[in-house]
């Protein structure tokens, strides 16, 4: 199938989760958009002050060292990435960056040219019914909880604070409300003593590729049932975390980084 991605710009998680995708040779890439202006990294940004000061000292050190592997680091070896953008150049995947909407017609019409069968998202962008109009079967998105609960933002702060035992990964078909449709695959991940946000998101994108690759199995053999796991989570949804949602974070000795 013609694959096209949606996907945040970043160090951290995203760059060997598209490189695994692209490396498994299953699926055409045809072109990729990649957001550099997360909604995710601007709420952090504001509300730095939530974080401790070892935790601002960890982040920042692990982000001037990816920064720095990024740039100076050979872009040929194929080895490890540290930016979505190096593992597009690396196989030669066509994309643009994203600073703005992307539901204006410059971007949905790039989209278009590229006949996509299926867009894959992991992004804090929202897509409206043009853009899920395009895709000649469907879009689908990762997400990391294990839906129908946990939906919306920062799932793995928020099941930390509740005291859950288990986070996961969910891949769905997209409808224009926010993590809805069908799930197709899902990932199930113990939360483990001293786990941290950062650890969580990262045991969530080891699994993720795996997880993708199924899902889109299924949609190339029209397989569209739900995953039975899916009916064991009770439906909840969750916006960005408030002073409480931290505060609440911080008595189950939960950390950032």
């Amino acid at each position: 199938m013609k694959i096209f991605l949606i996907i945040d710009e970043s160090n951290f998680y995203h760059p060997n989760f598209v490189a695994e995708l692209i490396r498994t040779g299953q699926h055409e890439f045809v072109g990729a958009a990649v957001v550099t202006n997360s909604i995710l990294a601007a709420y952090l940004k504001k509300n730095w002050h939530y974080l401790k000061p070892t935790e601002l000292i960890r982040l920042s050190l692990k982000t001037a060292e990816l920064v720095a592997k990024d740039k100076l680091l050979p872009k040929n070896s194929g080895a490890s990435f540290y930016s979505v953008s190096a593992v597009l150049d690396h196989f030669g995947v066509d994309y643009f960056k994203l600073e703005e909407d992307i539901h204006q017609d410059k971007y949905l019409d790039i989209i278009k040219s590229k006949a996509p069968d299926v867009i894959i998202s992991s992004t804090s962008q929202i897509f409206r019914k043009k853009l899920l109009a395009i895709p000649k079967i469907c879009s689908i998105n990762r997400h990391s909880s294990l839906l129908p609960a946990y939906g919306g933002i920062w799932p793995m702060l928020h099941a930390l604070r509740k005291g859950e035992q288990f986070v996961g990964v969910s891949i769905h078909t997209m409808e224009p409300k926010v993590d809805r449709g069908i799930i197709l695959a899902q990932r199930k991940i113990r939360i483990e003593k001293g786990d941290t946000i950062n650890r969580l998101y990262e045991k969530s994108f080891e699994v993720s590729t795996d997880a993708c690759l199924e899902a889109l199995d299924k949609i190339a053999a029209g397989q569209w049932e739900m995953v039975a796991s899916a009916t064991e989570n009770t439906p909840s949804y969750y916006g960005f975390p408030t002073k409480t949602d931290w505060r609440e974070f911080r008595q189950k000795k939960g950390r950032f980084i």
